[in-house]
């Protein structure tokens, strides 16, 4: 499957990137791990969504390659006296990922609810007049 960006869709987002194979690896990982979800179909999708499917795919990555950097840090502290220094990192593990925002975006994943009335005796459910048999 060809990725649903480039590294040069990325670099037009993020800046240069220091390794192009590895941005080319993940942009890949991230288009599999996108049309593997639930509910996924590129079929009869206006330009618009295609933008947003790029922007998702480069995003996904961008996470990833932020995992061991300054800015993939979602809490930090610093003391003074006692010398204490306490970090949080956002992803530790540099997974790709779908935010919800994202799933939401793509049209993908979203739980649907539905029911089916059964068909008894020329009735359907409980539209059965009252003095139906039951």
């Amino acid at each position: 499957m060809t990725p649903f960006a480039t590294v040069a869709d990325y670099e037009a987002r993020y800046g240069e990137v220091e390794n192009e194979e590895r941005v080319s690896a993940l942009l890949q990982d991230a288009t599999n791990i996108i049309a593997s979800q639930p509910g996924f179909s590129a079929c009869d999708r206006d330009e618009t969504w295609w933008g947003v499917l790029e922007t998702v795919t480069c995003a996904m990555v961008h996470r990833s390659l932020m995992s061991g950097s300054y800015a993939g840090l979602s809490n930090v502290s610093q003391g003074a006296g006692g010398y204490t220094a306490s970090v949080a990192v956002y992803n530790p593990g540099g997974d790709l990922y779908l935010t919800r925002n994202e799933r939401r975006a793509l049209g993908i994943g979203g739980a649907r609810i539905g029911s089916v009335a059964p068909y008894v005796d020329g009735w359907y459910g409980s539209n059965a007049p009252c003095d139906a048999p039951c």
